[in-house]
């Protein structure tokens, strides 16, 4: 029986087989997602209370980008970006399924990296938290590009670190109770590694470490310190977490394969929000955000800036960068290291000039867009920011007829000082960006009004 192809898996074929190739052996590609780690989280960001070992000596051997920003402020519309390479005001996906009535899920006509790389010969798994298409969506895993998917399809689903299933390709993984999903990924990972490829594959690892709620297993190795119970918790996570990402790049290493993998390690967002009380309280605890301002949903930096870590031993030298890449830059990172064209469309550019200290062949953003809505009840409001990547100007509203915010990176990475009214031309232009950027959505207007914004002070000075 011939298996008939469907009209988007012929078109990627022609794509691929008209892309150019290289003369050079196609790397592994592995990228590790934490879910609201903060930039500030780990030892090589600057954090001084929480244990990270694995991951500073990742930067130490790897290189550190110090201005590198997610797809968005928060889960869906971030991962969304990650995968199709389109920045917020361009994806389908514009925020978390399930705030609305309508849940977004991404379609068959958005191409996703890991069909590429399929299509291009990759072997590909998904392990981890997908949020991007339930099961028997049109956005599930296995009808994006990956062979084997084991994890949460939804972002509500991975709120329970103690599931009593999973979902693995088609059906579901049984758990016995008292499981920690995490563990479960980590094993899975391991276990993919493990096996003889005979092709190079893509892991796509999405933790839920370190969002709440806060119940790990157990406190190690912080059960003797002074700090609150939720502190003690959240700090064990991500040093678990970060223990488990030591053994993956161990294995590489003990296999031979740390020469021909690259490892990208970063988060898909920033921290839970101290300002709301309860368990976000832990933000300022750990200085979660270290100097910027701001918080997961919000569209300062402190909201959507991550750490982020490349890792590849005798290719990619150790060091910092300072150019300001983000999410929708993986795309076509990962096609240039596969071989294979990237889709015209996308709005990312390839880190590989990066990777490999020639900076000068990097042409750098022009602008880069995020926003987070919130529509329900009777709330509603919008945020919206926009950078000058070349003057590293920030310019942030909330809501279409608000003023415009603008902050001067450079000498105010805090987003301390508004000095619109000082560069009236600068702010029309960033209103007119904003104004102009965007595909509109049915699904997710942006509304005229924005929150009542506080006054939320800069942590970590």
């Amino acid at each position: 029986m011939i298996k008939k192809i469907s009209l988007i898996n012929f078109l990627l074929l022609v794509f691929l087989l008209t892309a150019s190739s290289q003369n050079m052996e196609r790397p592994n590609i592995i990228f590790i997602l934490a879910d609201d780690l903060g930039y500030g989280d780990i030892g090589s960001f600057g954090q001084k209370k929480i244990k990270t070992p694995a991951l500073d000596n990742m930067a130490e051997e790897g290189l550190v980008f110090t201005q590198h920003y997610a797809g968005g402020p928060v889960c869906g519309p971030s991962r969304a970006c990650l995968m199709t390479g389109l920045h917020q005001g361009h994806g389908y996906i514009k925020g978390n399924p399930g705030e609305m009535d309508e849940r977004e899920t991404l379609r068959k006509e958005d191409v996703t990296i890991a069909e590429l790389l399929q299509h291009s010969g990759y072997k590909t798994a998904c392990i981890g938290k997908w949020g991007l298409g339930k099961l028997g969506s049109t956005g599930y895993p296995l009808d994006k590009g990956f062979d084997y998917f084991v994890g949460y399809d939804t972002h509500v689903a991975a709120h329970n670190y103690y599931p009593k299933r999973l979902c693995e390709n088609d059906g579901f993984l049984e758990l016995q109770q008292g499981t920690y999903s995490h563990d479960v990924f980590t094993r899975e990972a391991l276990d993919f590694l493990e096996k003889d490829h005979q092709e190079p594959f893509f892991l796509y690892l999405a933790y839920t470490i370190p969002h709440g709620p806060y119940n790990p297993p157990d406190i190690l190795p912080y059960e003797n310190e002074d700090w609150p119970d939720k502190a003690k918790k959240y700090a064990a996570m991500v040093t678990r977490m970060d223990r488990d990402i030591g053994s993956i790049l161990q294995l590489l290493v003990d296999k031979g394969m740390d020469g021909n993998t690259l490892v990208i390690f970063t988060s898909d967002n920033g921290p839970q929000s101290v300002y709301q009380g309860g368990e976000n309280e832990l933000t300022g605890f750990f200085d979660s955000n270290g100097c910027l301002r701001g918080i997961k949903r919000d569209v300062l930096e402190g909201g959507i800036r991550v750490p982020y870590i490349a890792w590849w031993p005798g290719r990619i030298k150790a060091g910092i960068c300072e150019e300001a890449t983000a999410f929708q830059d993986f795309m076509p990172t990962a096609c240039e290291l596969a071989g294979i064209k990237p889709p015209a469309n996308i709005n990312g550019l390839s880190m590989i000039p990066l990777f490999f200290g020639q900076d000068e062949n990097f042409p750098g953003h022009e602008m880069m867009y995020w926003e987070f809505i919130r529509m329900g009840g009777k709330t509603q409001g919008s945020r919206q920011g926009a950078l000058d990547v070349k003057n590293n100007i920030k310019a942030v509203r909330y809501g279409t007829k608000s003023d415009i915010e603008l902050y001067f990176l450079n000498d105010d990475i805090s987003e301390e000082n508004n000095l619109s009214e000082n560069y009236q031309g600068i702010s029309l232009k960033m209103k007119t960006y904003m104004d102009t950027v965007r595909t509109e959505s049915k699904l997710w207007p942006i509304p005229e009004k924005g929150w009542v914004v506080p006054q939320i002070p800069t942590i970590g000075h």
